[in-house]
């Protein structure tokens, strides 16, 4: 084996450390959907209350992966591989590989998904800055006005 490596405890625990980053960033990826659908929906309430969960998920998985990285980085850093490139050869050593691809897979579906919230968020800011313009006196000749029996007006 090249460099240090890590014993049936460290990757236990470990292990322990990965499954709660997983679980905070199932739980944010969850958090995120329910956004995007209530951003859909134009469901105030759910946005209001979904936005305050959103930011102490973050804040938990902000935290898991410190700890993960605070612990790697005490065994010995990101050298505690083995020549085949894995964590470990040992019976944990396929289980936290399956944890790691788990949260890399996560990762880009949270990132994916905050970007989906991006674009509706963008969207319906232009929408309401759209209407607003509309609605100034100084209103351009591209805004659509209707007359009091719904027929278009200028």
């Amino acid at each position: 084996m090249d460099g240090p490596h890590m014993d049936t405890a460290s990757e236990i625990r470990l292990i322990q450390l990965l499954q709660e980053e997983v679980r905070c960033a199932r739980a944010l990826l969850d958090s995120l959907r329910c956004e995007r659908s209530a951003l859909d929906s134009l469901d105030d309430q759910v946005i209001a209350l979904n936005s305050a969960n959103k930011k102490r998920l973050i804040d938990s998985l902000q935290s898991a992966s410190q700890a993960r990285t605070k612990f790697i980085a005490g065994l010995g850093g990101p050298n505690v591989v083995n020549g085949s490139g894995q964590i470990s050869s040992s019976d944990h050593g396929l289980e936290l590989d399956m944890l790691f691809i788990e949260l890399a897979e996560l990762a880009q579906n949270c990132f994916d998904e905050n970007r989906l919230v991006g674009q509706l968020i963008n969207r319906r800011t232009q929408v309401i800055t759209n209407a607003i313009a509309c609605l100034s006196p100084h209103n351009d000749e591209q805004c659509v006005v209707y007359k009091e029996n719904g027929q278009l007006g200028s």
